[in-house]
């Protein structure tokens, strides 16, 4: 692979993920009605086997393939007991409150718009066509998780970077802080394509 990353890299991959971040919480807030903050940790490069080394908790999550100039996709990784907790707030009140089905759909569509504003931030920063798919639910440990990915996105996995997501709540006399891992996954071609036009910024 070969492919080496410096810090102005890092920086306009953390760039992209503050706008992305930015625009999550204002369309999660609007879908349910209260007051949530996205906020997310650097972008890092990670190797595969430092995350399917983390297997000893349950994890609910969705895959988000993506199509158009780049081969890849999303994944959004929270522990069960924080899945639970996110989805029974966020349909508090509701009449799918205790609908275990649309529990875990709360974080299909979570994991949709965390991708959903990932690439539209990477569409307009650097002029890309980076269409997201429709979620896909994935359960289990982490490499459990990770392997579903290899089978279900197009190309090969070949470099995952990172961050750590943290979902702030705020409703009424409540306050909840829960947190997740949301991981871009691609192959060599789209990760050079995207250091391309990183490149061109130097200019």
């Amino acid at each position: 692979m070969g492919i080496i990353l410096d810090q102005f890299y890092y920086d306009a991959f953390n760039e992209i993920g503050n706008i992305g971040m930015g625009n999550a919480t204002t369309a999660l807030s609007q879908l349910v009605g209260k007051t949530i903050k996205v906020s997310a940790s650097e972008l890092t490069s990670l190797d595969p086997d430092r995350i399917s080394g983390h297997n000893e908790h349950k994890k609910v999550g969705a895959l988000v393939k993506v199509i158009g100039d780049l081969n890849g996709g999303f994944i959004l990784m929270l522990d069960d007991r924080h899945s639970e907790v996110l989805s029974k707030i966020l349909l508090a009140r509701t009449e799918y409150e205790n609908d275990s089905y649309m529990k875990k759909s709360v974080i299909i569509e979570v994991a949709n718009i965390l991708a959903g504003t990932y690439c539209t931030a990477l569409s307009k920063f650097l002029d890309l066509a980076v269409i997201p798919s429709l979620p896909v639910l994935a359960e289990g440990n982490a490499e459990d998780m990770l392997n579903k990915c290899g089978r279900y996105l197009n190309g090969k996995v070949e470099h995952i970077m990172g961050l750590n997501a943290l979902f702030e709540i705020e409703a009424e006399d409540e306050y909840h802080s829960l947190s997740g891992d949301m991981y871009m996954l691609m192959d060599t071609v789209s990760m050079r394509t995207i250091l391309d036009r990183i490149s061109k910024m130097r200019t």
